[in-house]
């Protein structure tokens, strides 16, 4: 007779968010037309508040020309579902993916849909409708 010890599934942790906070995004242009200067646009992610995460995108420069120094100046700040509006805001969300975002340590939600047109059946049907009359032409 054999006896049988059921164990508990060994659950897998989540992928803990990496250590670094700070990740670079892209470029965007800044100022006026021909006196535009290159703007490195970088995402900060902060703490929990009650829960939600909070995201802020910033730029390193100086509060003066005299400065020596460069500081980081926070441009604005999202809660997290918000992060992509944010990006398509200031011009630099195509130079991202939604999987990048989730490596930096995004788990917002991907509200974004669009409709998928099949290429193969879409030709069929034009190449049938070939000798169709164009009922959209003027006379």
């Amino acid at each position: 007779m054999t006896n049988i010890v059921n164990f508990p599934k060994i659950e897998k942790r989540k992928k803990p968010l990496p250590r670094q906070r700070v990740f670079y995004i892209g470029f965007r242009y800044v100022g006026p037309f021909l006196c535009q200067d290159v703007q490195n646009i970088f995402i900060k992610r902060n703490g929990l508040k009650e829960g939600i995460r909070t995201w802020s995108l910033i730029t390193y420069g100086k509060y003066d020309e005299d400065d020596y120094k460069k500081y980081s100046i926070e441009l604005e700040s999202c809660e997290e579902n918000d992060l992509p509006d944010l990006l398509n805001e200031f011009d630099v969300g195509n130079q991202v993916t939604f999987d990048e975002l989730k490596e930096m340590g995004w788990t917002g939600e991907v509200n974004y849909s669009a409709k998928i047109i099949q290429i193969a059946e879409k030709n069929n049907h034009l190449s049938s409708n070939k000798n169709e009359i164009n009922l959209l032409k003027e006379e």
